[in-house]
């Protein structure tokens, strides 16, 4: 049984990523913790040792409600309960994080801007220093839908990896949707015997089989890098997406296509559930 970490501040996008971590236990059997960072403990109370945040006891009582809640829609499931001091951002590139926990499901504020839930931590930040995967919810995937989950694929041995750092959220019995951007103008024919390979190479390690592909070139994204993630995104709506996939790593897909404030706008532009998997 794996674990899986979600940050609240008991907001309601914070909410609608328990609920939509709730939904995703219900068919793995495994556990969600519900993690509260006191961030004023960093300031106010770092030293004043005998003093006790006045927030605290409100934290606790709200955690145990968001628990009740959860678990009478959800009887089933398995939840625990994590507090802790600091910034969410630093907490997740600790070893016991990354040793304990499979994926940080956590909720945004979506295409209005994607500040974080958690004061003191920026979403961004969080996706960028998390030692595991993270999984960021927008507020309006309020049902979990896993018919159609898109990879963002330069043909990289690391987003494989990413593919099944997902199976275990979403299972295999979904359409695979990889999306290729043609930034070197390959041949057509070149490109569809490409990614003929590299189909037959997922089948053989997924035993995901139900793949299809679509190739843009960069004239689609009328030759600005910047319009790039506002590309994707209009392929996510056309192609009816229910989550992207996304390879984190310094020799990813994004980081050979795109700067790194691409990088940020596809963070805070989230209008379908984003899973940023880690590869070394």
């Amino acid at each position: 049984m794996s674990k899986l970490l979600i940050p609240v501040d008991f907001s309601e996008n914070a909410r609608v990523a328990a609920d939509y971590a709730a939904q995703i236990v219900q068919h793995t059997d495994d556990e969600i913790t519900l993690f509260h960072s006191f961030t004023s403990h960093v300031n106010k109370f770092a030293n004043a040792k005998h003093l006790v945040d006045p927030t605290e006891e409100e934290a606790h009582a709200k955690m145990q409600s968001l628990v009740a809640e959860l678990l009478q829609k959800y009887p089933s499931i398995k939840i625990s309960t994590l507090f802790a001091n600091g910034i969410l951002s630093e907490s997740l590139e600790k070893q016991e994080i990354k040793d304990s926990y499979q994926t940080v499901i956590m909720g945004t504020k979506g295409a209005t801007g994607l500040e974080s839930v958690l004061i003191g931590s920026n979403t961004y930040d969080v996706i960028k220093e998390s030692r595991i995967p993270v999984l960021a919810v927008p507020k309006n995937a309020i049902k979990l839908k896993k018919d159609n989950i898109a990879l963002l694929t330069n043909f990289k041995p690391g987003e494989l990896e990413v593919l099944k750092q997902a199976i275990p959220l979403y299972g295999k019995n979904f359409h695979l949707q990889l999306i290729h951007i043609n930034k070197n103008e390959l041949d057509i024919n070149i490109l569809d015997d490409k990614l003929k390979k590299w189909i037959e190479q997922i089948v053989v390690e997924t035993g995901i089989e139900d793949i299809s592909y679509i190739v843009k070139s960069p004239s689609y994204f009328a030759g600005s890098r910047e319009n790039i993630a506002n590309g994707i995104h209009t392929i996510i709506r056309d192609e009816d997406i229910d989550v992207i996939l996304i390879t984190k790593s310094r020799k990813t897909f994004f980081q050979n296509i795109f700067t790194e404030n691409i990088v940020k706008h596809m963070a805070f532009e989230i209008e379908v559930p984003n899973f940023f998997g880690r590869v070394e």
